[in-house]
């Protein structure tokens, strides 16, 4: 009888800000890389050497953003219904 009363209970829904989910961590670093490369790639490249460096920023960029486009839709896909 004593197994009944001592089921365990849920714990509480968090709020959207409070929740963390298996890409928090990883949310965090991609944001941070993402703002760098934003401000390099406002700077105007003036050599060649800056220019290609530019370019791989640049290409950088693009990857980490469709990376973190697809972990936000796998985070909205694990808390609907």
């Amino acid at each position: 009888m004593n197994t009944i009363n001592n089921v365990q209970r849920l714990q509480p829904l968090k709020r959207w800000h409070e929740r963390k989910t298996f890409a928090t961590d990883t949310l965090k670093i991609i944001k941070s890389r993402l703002q760098y490369y934003r401000r390099v790639l406002n700077e105007e490249p003036s050599t060649d050497k800056q220019k290609r460096q530019h370019e791989k920023i640049k290409n950088k960029y693009e990857i980490y953003m469709k990376r973190r486009q697809l972990l936000h839709r796998a985070i909205n896909n694990l808390y609907e219904l």
